[in-house]
């Protein structure tokens, strides 16, 4: 009996608190919607700026940039300039990852196996890398040139454009030091030629103690 009560008791209470409802009025201020759509934002502030342009200077100063950095690009970090001759032996052998075929499915190389380049590639060619700031590498680099025929000249630091024409060569640039962390020198100039099975990479001082 007593829980036919409760039941009763609950319906009731559930039937009361929807019928019961009562009209609080409204607390506070309303505002209807007002935010801009982005889009809408964006396109006038662009028109803004390209009236009175901002938006033209901001350009000019990109394009700026960018070529600011094609022609002098961030120096390599930790490299200082020769003062006692040095020579390195990189050996460029390395593991295969994954079973090498030709076009033809004839295996190059089995997985596991260790490859050196220089055994399957002829390979002649002369790299030094120099710091086009330095006047005295830049002098150095210029005597090597007399009789070299198969060579590369890369930056480590310096305006590409101008030591090119300074050398009447073409120069190319060490991007965020991935040659120079491969190779392992850390002064400046550099010869790199093969010896071997191996490179020959030669730290020389043109100045200095020697």
């Amino acid at each position: 009996m007593t829980r036919r009560l409760h039941l009763a008791a609950l319906a009731l209470l559930a039937c009361s608190a929807g019928s019961g409802a009562k009209d609080l009025g409204t607390w506070g201020n309303l505002f209807e919607p007002a935010e801009q759509d982005m889009l809408v934002f964006i396109q006038n502030r662009l028109g803004a700026m390209e009236k009175s342009g901002e938006l033209e200077r901001l350009q000019r100063e990109a394009t700026d940039r960018v070529k600011a950095h094609a022609v002098r690009p961030a120096p390599v970090p930790g490299l200082t300039p020769a003062v006692t001759y040095r020579a390195l032996r990189f050996d460029p052998t390395f593991t295969v990852a994954d079973t090498i075929t030709d076009m033809q499915g004839r295996i190059i190389a089995r997985r596991g196996d260790q490859v050196n380049p220089l055994d399957k590639v002829p390979y002649s060619e002369t790299l030094f890398f120099i710091d086009g700031d330095n006047r005295e590498q830049l002098a150095w680099m210029k005597a090597q040139l007399p009789g070299l025929t198969n060579f590369k000249i890369i930056l480590v630091n310096g305006n590409v454009r101008d030591t090119s024409q300074m050398l009447d060569e073409q120069i190319y640039f060490d991007q965020a030091g991935v040659l120079t962390s491969k190779f392992g020198f850390e002064h400046t100039p550099v010869r790199v030629t093969r010896d071997g099975r191996v490179l020959k990479v030669e730290e020389i001082p043109v100045s200095g103690d020697k």
